[in-house]
């Protein structure tokens, strides 16, 4: 009897096949992973193609318009993410248009742009504004007249405006020029000048006048006893100049009329400052010093603290004056000012000027009196 040995040899025919098998998933992977969308560029193979052969979409913060060339088998649509960016197409050319960025970050919006069922996406970058500032917030101008430029560095549109005829301003790309007129007033002028971008505002506060002529000269102090409506209190003082220093010299007191007290002036604005803990007299361990004081009796014990007055031409006096108010001292309200003295070896308090809404009014040269 004969017996049949399998064979674990396989087939020519079962080698070809299993080959076959293995080809075909070879290439399955092949074509699986040839479908992928490739996440560098956005781009999804389908049975249409679409090609970027240009395009440049980083835009300045004034806002433009940009094209971006494709090459497509089928009609071109295009879309955009954000309201602040559009896409229109003509033919296989996508026009991109960005509106002007008013804020000082950059931003990015999405344009896809769509062939039949293949995609493309591209980012659409614009930096944000550039928008300095000036270097100064006022400027004073001596009364023959003036002219001096800035730098302001900007890239969206400004307007420039000024308050006065007799002030003229121009803007030219970044270069802020102003020219002043001869005032020929007799007294301090103000005004001032106003740059606009993008809904910011920036201000230049303009004062002309002569420090020797509108500064340097005889003033009142006044107030009321009482506050408002009280009786009248004041005194007369000077402020003198030696050198590019001014002084305040109380020349109708007999006891301080040789005293000098250095007074503070803001050019740019044509402000005074008076600054309080004042020593008008030392010798040895004998001083007087005079002080502010509030409406609640609280010293202004600093020098840095004080008074300082903003002197402006008044239509309905005819002076240069200003409302004397608390400096450098958040929330006080003057009432008033003393002065200490320990001459003799004693404490001598002497109240020199009551105030309640205190004004400082320059009424001429040194020595004029309200009355001449």
């Amino acid at each position: 009897m004969m017996t049949r040995v399998k064979s674990t040899k396989p087939a020519t025919g079962s080698r070809a096949f299993t080959a076959c098998l293995v080809s075909c998933a070879i290439g399955a992977v092949l074509v699986l992973t040839g479908c992928g969308k490739d996440e560098l560029t956005g781009y999804v193979p389908q049975a249409e193609t679409i090609s970027i052969l240009h395009n440049d979409l980083t835009f300045s913060a004034q806002g433009a318009t940009a094209t971006v060339s494709v090459s497509a088998d089928a009609p071109v649509t295009a879309t955009t993410d954000a309201n602040w960016c559009s896409a229109s197409v003509s033919g296989t050319t996508v026009s991109v248009t960005v509106e002007p960025n008013t804020a000082f970050e950059g931003r990015t919006a999405l344009l896809t742009i769509a062939s039949g069922a293949a995609t493309r996406t591209l980012p659409v970058q614009q930096r944000g504004m550039v928008l300095g500032s000036l270097p100064v917030s006022s400027h004073y101008s001596p009364n023959s007249g003036d002219s001096f430029t800035y730098t302001i560095a900007h890239d969206l549109p400004m307007t420039i405006e000024a308050s006065q005829p007799w002030i003229h301003a121009d803007i030219d790309g970044e270069l802020f020029s102003v020219a002043i007129d001869k005032n020929e007033l007799g007294h301090i002028r103000r005004g001032y000048v106003v740059c606009q971008s993008a809904g910011y505002t920036d201000t230049l506060a303009i004062a002309q006048y002569d420090i020797d002529n509108d500064i340097v000269g005889s003033y009142y102090m006044m107030g009321y006893f009482g506050g408002s409506g009280g009786i009248a209190s004041a005194t007369r003082f000077d402020i003198v100049r030696q050198g590019d220093d001014l002084f305040m010299n109380w020349t109708n007191n007999d006891n301080w009329k040789d005293t000098l007290l250095p007074v503070s002036l803001d050019k740019g604005t044509a402000t005074l400052f008076f600054p309080s803990a004042m020593t008008f007299y030392s010798s040895g361990s004998s001083a007087d010093v005079g002080y502010f004081y509030d409406t609640n009796g609280i010293i202004a014990a600093s020098s840095n603290y004080g008074a300082s007055a903003r002197m402006t031409y008044n239509e309905a006096t005819g002076y240069d004056q200003a409302v004397l108010t608390a400096a450098n001292w958040p929330g006080h309200e003057l009432a008033g000012f003393i002065i200490r003295s320990s001459r003799g070896g004693g404490l001598v308090v002497t109240t020199l000027l009551q105030l309640g809404s205190p004004v400082v009014m320059h009424v001429g040269p040194v020595g004029t009196k309200i009355s001449d």
